[in-house]
């Protein structure tokens, strides 16, 4: 296809897979930890929750690529995923993550074994990132913020699943603490996104964190949950507007109804992109 004039224009989509959105406090780790970094974006950006399919994590990242439910569709072959249409717009992208999480933002989110033309892959080893975050830094982090200040790409996607893997371990404190440097981190990224003039857009696979041990025995869940996720816009185009979403009562998300649901991702993206949505996309967009 033709390529379209959006020089510098850079969407960079990022799940924090694990923070789900409860009006539980006792065993809410979400609630417990210092999130002001989230807080300040939930503050001065577009934000809600959305609904999250009750689907295996490969499925719901195959979702999120072809913005429809895949449990419905059947055969999923014949269906274009975001990364699809960006490379046959002959533009440039990149998937970033650690290792394990690496198949869930590439094969399944592309809904395709191979990689696209423009297209970049980075893995960062799980094992290397845990150990350097041991002395206060992030590699995967650095990374991403390293290639979104490159002004190679226009869509950058990358997974942060500290939360989500804390939660599975069963312990609250250090599921606290991961909540913290997620929300250290967005603050970072989406600093770089904004200095670049390009769009965040931010949110989770699954819930866990607000519901991390029973309150009635005390024995930690060590689950997933499919209670709703937080789903952000960050861009300078979007401070200040709500975008037709309800606001969240003092910044709150939890006091909010679901406004959409993970089929909403991937058209939002590709309207962003000012890049044409496919056929089996619906129009549900939240832009």
């Amino acid at each position: 296809m033709k390529k379209i004039d959006i020089k510098n224009k850079l969407v960079v989509f990022l799940t924090i897979d694990g923070w789900g959105i409860s009006l539980n406090t006792e065993n809410n780790a979400i609630r417990k930890a210092n999130i002001s970094g989230f807080k300040n974006l939930v503050a001065n950006f577009p934000a809600t929750v959305i609904e999250v399919p009750d689907l295996s994590l490969s499925d719901t990242y195959k979702s999120f690529g072809l913005g429809l439910d895949v449990e419905a569709c059947g055969d999923c072959k014949k269906f274009v995923s975001v990364s699809k249409v960006i490379s046959q717009f002959d533009l440039n992208q990149l998937k970033i993550s650690a290792s394990c999480d690496f198949p869930l933002i590439s094969t399944f989110f592309n809904n395709s074994l191979d990689r696209y033309p423009n297209e970049d892959w980075v893995i960062i080893d799980k094992k290397k990132n845990s150990l350097l975050s041991f002395f206060g830094k992030d590699f995967l982090v650095d990374e991403l913020i390293r290639n979104i200040k490159k002004n190679k790409y226009n869509f950058i996607f990358s997974c942060l699943s500290e939360i989500g893997s804390e939660v599975l371990n069963g312990n609250f404190l250090s599921t606290i603490s991961a909540i913290e440097n997620i929300s250290e981190s967005l603050e970072k990224i989406s600093k770089a996104v904004l200095e670049m003039d390009g769009v965040l857009v931010v949110t989770s696979a699954y819930g866990g964190a607000e519901d991390v041990y029973n309150i009635g025995t005390g024995l930690a869940n060590k689950k997933r949950t499919k209670n709703h996720v937080p789903f952000l816009i960050i861009g300078q185009s979007f401070e200040g507007k709500t975008i037709g979403l309800k606001e969240a009562p003092n910044n709150d998300l939890s006091l909010l109804n679901p406004q959409g649901n993970y089929t909403s991702i991937a058209p939002t993206i590709l309207k962003i992109l000012n890049l044409p949505r496919t056929s089996s996309m619906g129009d549900n967009g939240f832009v």
